[in-house]
């Protein structure tokens, strides 16, 4: 089962699209190549720095950030959801809210935020799965009053009510949260249907945000009095499986055998029962309708609650719009982080040249744009005076397999195409690429610390080219293939035949029409050089993705897809079911395990397996990430480079350091 939220740049640094898609309702076609589909999404990053011991240094006035497009009005209910989400949105506002865990930047380690510590094994308990979490007891509300596990479960519970979707729906997942309790003020408890996997617990429910109850609990009620009555849901299931009964017996009776003398009976008995289906499925319709009318209306009355003079518990408190720029200014108690200024200035630009335009003449201090920019961009504009921050984004290039080909099916053919596919040969044709942070060596996003198994390789990881094309013709010819003429350096070979003496086969490579990268002529090259019959096509997004995930006529294709910082996706690619035509029994239960463990160095040890398994098979080759850059100045980071940058964080104002420090 897969469902891909890709080019949705989802949370940073918790489910973001856990990256799955539902293959038998054609969502896998989501999967696009380079540069296509969805506008990016990236959610609360927040930053840890160790609360000091010493005195706090002096605070600097402010740090101006610049965004380009537009801010909107949204309650936090909105907000999280489709109905108010916004890039800008949540560059301003989503660090309001106090999460239990977040990931530390830059090492990425799953911390306790507003946790006072790490939460308990998942354990089962009656019908359900259960864990409890410690919270910390210092904290408190902007309005002073303290934060507590009413807050955490009224919170958890109202999302589950309204069914609420987008971010709500990936961190606090309807499909296995059942409710969340508070067991005392600082212990909540969280019930799941289902045993809860890591990406939905560490890297979603447990860094979902919180909301105060207080303040929400008597605004939601009647919002919660538009809900569906609670009888409903029931009388659609049953209507439900009732229509399906009568679908079935329907169906039956279609195919059952007529004598001649019962024909006209039979009629009327079909006749009737299409009659009792035909209500059934009307009467379902209709409760379903009056369900959709119901939630749609209580949601609507959500997402419109006032939220005024709302507490918060961050870093950064609302001040709200002056004079057209919107400002958040540093909360006293600094609850997670001390950071080093004592405001932070959003300043607003229709597009990205007024931005630039007001960073060139020290107006703003740092440029935030979902996904960041390109060399380009910035070269063109601000020239190399002022400082760029190069990150890898969690943009990866792939070449991915039609392993139904039975002439790619064999696993050497593919670790010699890897072998002869030198990622770092090709970045060293894109401009201006960053070897050391973006060639692709593992099947994890670079620079994600957690996950990277480094000490999985690719075949000839490290050779030379000389070397490469040596064992790569040894592998080969172990495999018993063989060549009218050998290849050798500076000579393409001739005459390429499988074990059986048949001539190999021609095949079609795809890539992006999109794609402005190299990678397509380096790999034809590779492949012609090793006697393969290659044709290059350069395609439209919408033909790679019909004949990638639909027709499956293509033999190999150069992919880009935007991943999670949870690997889950390596198995909901490659899993059963994928539209590669890929099966390893050793890795299906690689994949079982991962997702039946809450235990995050079991996860660990289950995506190293999983990783040495595809280094192994090779059902898709690894080629290299995108690179992101930020401009930034009056300022300096605790990090040279950011997987996503700093546009990726937010620009990180509680890490943010001004020049003077």
């Amino acid at each position: 089962m897969i469902r891909l939220k890709l080019l949705r740049a989802g949370r940073l640094h918790a489910v973001q699209a856990k990256c799955r898609w539902r293959a038998a309702n054609g969502a896998a076609i989501l999967l696009l190549a380079l540069l296509a589909s969805c506008g990016p999404r990236t959610a609360t990053v927040t930053p840890i720095i160790p609360t000091p011991t010493a005195t706090p240094l002096p605070l600097a006035h402010e740090i101006r950030f610049a965004l380009i497009g537009s801010m909107t009005d949204a309650n936090v209910w909105a907000l999280f959801d489709a109905k108010g989400y916004s890039y800008n949105n949540y560059a301003v506002r989503s660090g309001y809210w106090p999460r239990l865990y977040q990931l530390s930047i830059p090492s990425r380690q799953f911390t306790p935020m507003a946790a006072g510590g790490m939460p308990s094994p998942v354990q089962q308990e009656g019908n359900f799965y259960t864990a409890t979490v410690p919270l910390r007891t210092d904290l408190k509300w902007t309005d002073g009053s303290p934060f507590t596990a009413e807050d955490v479960a009224f919170t958890i519970n109202t999302v589950l009510s309204f069914q609420l979707g987008f971010d709500w729906h990936d961190y606090y997942n309807p499909d296995y949260l059942d409710h969340a309790e508070a067991v005392d003020a600082h212990t909540v408890k969280f019930y799941f249907k289902k045993q809860p996997n890591v990406g939905v617990w560490q890297y979603g429910a447990l860094q979902g945000p919180v909301v105060q109850k207080a303040y929400w609990s008597s605004k939601v009620a009647a919002s919660e009095a538009l809900l569906p009555p609670n009888d409903l849901v029931p009388q659609i299931e049953t209507l439900k499986a009732q229509a399906a009964d009568l679908q079935k017996q329907y169906d039956a009776m279609l195919t059952t055998p007529i004598p001649p003398n019962q024909v006209q009976q039979m009629q009327l008995s079909i006749n009737r029962q299409l009659s009792n289906l035909n209500q059934a499925n009307s009467d379902l319709a209709k409760a379903q309708s009056s369900y959709d009318t119901a939630m749609k209306a209580a949601r609507d009355s959500l997402y419109a609650l006032d939220d005024k003079n709302e507490p918060t518990l961050g870093d950064w408190m609302p001040t709200g719009e002056e004079n057209g720029e919107w400002v958040n200014k540093v909360n006293p108690d600094h609850p997670f982080n001390v950071p080093r200024f004592d405001r932070v200035v959003y300043k607003i630009f229709t597009n990205e040249n007024g931005a630039l335009s007001m960073f060139q003449n020290n107006d703003v201090d740092v440029i935030l744009k979902p996904n960041g920019f390109s060399i380009y961009d910035l070269r063109e504009t601000i020239g190399s005076s002022f400082p760029l921050m190069k990150s890898a984004s969690q943009h990866l290039s792939f070449l991915v397999f039609n392993l139904s080909n039975p002439a790619l099916s064999d696993p050497v053919l593919r670790q010699v195409l890897a072998c002869m596919i030198d990622t770092q040969a090709i970045a060293g044709q894109l401009p201006d690429f960053n070897l050391t942070n973006v060639s692709l060596s593992s099947f994890a996003a670079p620079d994600e610390m957690f996950w990277s198994y480094k000490d999985i390789l690719l075949p000839c990881d490290g050779l030379d080219n000389q070397s490469r094309l040596k064992q790569a013709v040894a592998m080969l010819k172990s495999a018993g293939y063989k060549w009218d003429v050998e290849p050798a350096v500076g000579i393409d070979a001739k005459g390429f035949y499988v074990s059986s003496g048949e001539s190999f086969p021609e095949i079609t490579l795809l890539s992006s029409s999109l794609d402005p990268s190299a990678a397509p002529d380096f790999i034809f090259s590779q492949m012609k050089q090793m006697g393969i019959r290659t044709v290059s096509k350069s395609v439209q997004p919408d033909f790679m993705n019909y004949a990638v995930f639909s027709s499956h006529q293509y033999d190999m294709a150069l992919l880009n897809w935007r991943v999670s910082e949870y690997p889950g996706y390596l198995c909901d690619w490659f899993g059963d079911g994928n539209p590669f035509g890929y099966h390893s029994d050793r890795l299906q239960s690689a994949c079982e395990a991962l997702d039946s463990t809450s235990d995050l160095s079991a996860a660990q040890k289950d995506v190293y397996e999983i990783q040495s398994i595809l280094a192994q098979d090779l059902p898709f080759i690894p080629l290299y990430s995108g690179i992101t850059y930020d401009a930034y100045r009056n300022v300096s980071y605790p990090f040279d480079h950011i997987l996503g940058g700093l546009s990726g964080i937010y620009g990180a104002p509680s890490l943010a350091i001004p020049a003077s420090q």
